[in-house]
């Protein structure tokens, strides 16, 4: 049996963020995000499909500052999923509070989402993620984000 060809996908995202590092503590703001997400059913059956996306957009807390992530994911139905990657997010950027950590935009993060609604194209729900800094001495504690997410998904 041949495996389906991977599919190319445009998403864009709008959401609510609800990030929690220590320093600078918790920020609350938008985020936007727009990129590429290339998908491949893993098993028809059980509806196992793998993505792996590159976004690139802003998040707003005090102004808007540019956010970078690559990440991977495993996901059941499109619906429950867990996923992994990498992210630079100019929000936890080198000054203030910040100043005496070593790359504090540097985050690798894991988490869960889950997006019980569909409808053709968009799908919402809410994500978590655990985040870390990059490896090395001198780094920004770990933290959490809490996400409300509507996504827009169309085929390229």
């Amino acid at each position: 049996m041949l495996a389906a060809a991977a599919v190319l996908w445009f998403i864009a995202d709008a959401s609510f963020e609800r990030l929690a590092v220590s320093p600078p503590g918790v920020q609350n703001g938008a985020a936007a995000h727009a990129g590429l997400e290339i998908t491949q059913t893993l098993n028809r059956e059980r509806g196992l499909v793998l993505s792996i996306a590159g976004r690139a957009g802003a998040a707003y807390v005090d102004a808007w500052q540019p956010l970078f992530e690559g990440a991977a994911e495993v996901a059941w139905h499109e619906t429950i999923g867990v996923h992994a990657g990498a992210r630079h997010d100019d929000r936890l950027r080198r000054e203030g509070a910040l100043a005496d950590f070593r790359d504090p935009t540097g985050r690798l993060f894991f988490g869960a989402s889950v997006m019980p609604f569909h409808r053709r194209f968009v799908a919402a729900g809410a994500t978590f993620d655990y985040e870390r800094a990059m490896p090395g001495a001198g780094r920004l504690p770990s933290g959490t984000r809490i996400t409300a997410v509507v996504r827009f998904r169309g085929r390229g």
